[in-house]
């Protein structure tokens, strides 16, 4: 697999210029992208656009919020180079926070009349609350306006983004999760190589042979939120605002003993000692179950081994799916210019996004053949590794809905007082039970 250096691959914008004072948002800093000459301002030909606003010869300007525009392996200045080379008479501001910040800057500035035109949200189960709050436009109307092509995206717009029938979002990414593994450490315990059709049975089973001195197994992120999909697929359709978290306490167990009899790291210890991926790079953990994006780090790494992809594991006596999670693109209601930020929007989201998307290493939320060739072109993935990416059924957390982001705050509570040993299995199941009834009175 290739190996390559990320700051290579980004191209920064041709010209950018960091420039202060984001609207009504104070001291906020944002980035704006230059990339064609000023047209000369003729108010004698003026025209009208569509959305009613003269056309003076002026740039059209624009507000996109998002996290983490300048971190190392970043795909958004070389997306705005290109935005910029093809819209030259669209100018975008970029309004930036860090990923841990980014959430609440955004409810804040949108909440308090901030003039963003497109914003990135940080996952499709935060995503129905800003719904919710009036934040996002339904893009139905003007996507049959377009004749926009909404085929690409498969199935992830019915299961993360179709609220009552509204359509409130693209995707910019879509991430399968599935599992990463070590091939070194296979090849010296002499295990074979796990498949795509996988179990979470066989996964233990396997993580049992490979673990000895400090190497485990298998490996989750030392997160709530990384583990709960692993059980949530315990039980078929299994919706975390509809069903009955009792169906899901066998998996939850088997998952505790797994932890207990050494197969993988204490949750607590991992928690406490801030271990992440990088254990994986280090040749600590045999598998790791994570999202698609880790392919884009691990290639940035001279990790001493060859790793390799396989599909998401499945419980015995399950459908075979696999979760997916996927990165939103919402219009704000409250913007005075449209057409220009949907021209921001399909860009970032459509074919050519998707494609600067896949040759960062990334696997974007529009696909094709033609997309996922470039993908595998710029990973070096071989064909074993690329099959466990693309043609995957997946499920979710469940149906989106408002309730959605705040049943999966509260199972991400509930399962770490269980991940450290601070409840039952059974008692997870009879809180969560109990706090969804509270969430559904509220909604």
């Amino acid at each position: 697999m290739k190996k390559r250096n990320l700051s290579v691959l980004l191209t920064v914008a041709t010209v950018v210029s960091v420039i202060a004072g984001c609207g009504n948002s104070g001291s906020n800093a944002g980035i704006q992208t230059d990339t064609a000459k000023e047209k000369e301002t003729v108010a004698s030909e003026a025209t009208t656009a569509g959305n009613g606003k003269e056309i003076t010869g002026e740039k059209t300007k624009l507000k996109l919020a998002l996290w983490d525009y300048d971190v190392e392996g970043s795909v958004y200045p070389a997306m705005m180079e290109a935005f910029g080379q093809k819209y030259p008479d669209i100018e975008v501001e970029v309004i930036n926070a860090p990923a841990n910040d980014y959430e609440t800057k955004l409810t804040t500035m949108l909440a308090s009349g901030d003039d963003i035109d497109v914003y990135f949200a940080k996952s499709n189960t935060s995503y129905p609350i800003l719904v919710q709050k009036n934040f996002a436009l339904d893009l139905n109307s003007i996507a049959g306006e377009k004749n926009f092509d909404l085929t690409p995206y498969g199935t992830v717009l019915d299961q993360h983004y179709i609220i009552d029938g509204g359509l409130y979002a693209l995707p910019f990414r879509t991430n399968d999760w599935v599992i990463y593994y070590n091939k070194k450490i296979f090849d010296d315990a002499g295990v074979s190589y796990p498949t795509n059709d996988m179990t979470w049975e066989q996964f233990f089973e396997i993580g049992k042979q490979l673990s000895h001195d400090d190497v485990y197994g298998c490996a989750f992120y030392p997160k709530p939120g990384f583990i709960a999909p692993c059980l949530v697929g315990a039980s078929d359709g299994f919706d975390i605002t509809s069903s009955d978290f009792n169906e899901i306490v066998p998996a939850t167990t088997a998952v505790m003993q797994a932890m207990k009899d050494g197969i993988w790291e204490d949750y607590a210890e991992s928690v406490s000692m801030s271990k992440d991926q990088t254990y994986f790079y280090q040749g600590k953990w045999g598998m790791i179950f994570n999202g698609s994006w880790m392919t884009q780090l691990l290639e940035a790494q001279d990790l001493g081994f060859e790793y390799g992809i396989v599909k998401s594991p499945f419980w015995e006596g399950t459908e075979k799916k696999g979760f997916a999670t996927s990165t939103p693109v919402l219009i704000n209601p409250k913007t005075e210019k449209l057409d220009a930020a949907w021209d921001l929007m399909t860009f970032l989201c459509g074919e050519e996004g998707a494609k600067i998307v896949a040759e960062s290493m990334l696997v974007p939320g529009y696909m094709s053949d033609e997309i996922m060739t470039t993908f595998k072109e710029s990973t070096g993935l071989d064909a074993s590794s690329m099959e466990a990416l693309t043609n995957n059924v997946s499920y979710g957390l469940g149906e989106a809905s408002t309730a959605l982001g705040q049943m999966s705050n509260a199972v991400n509570e509930e399962l770490e007082l269980v991940l450290t040993d601070n409840q039952s299995p059974e008692e997870m199941a009879d809180h969560l039970n109990t706090r969804r009834e509270e969430i559904l009175s509220q909604n």
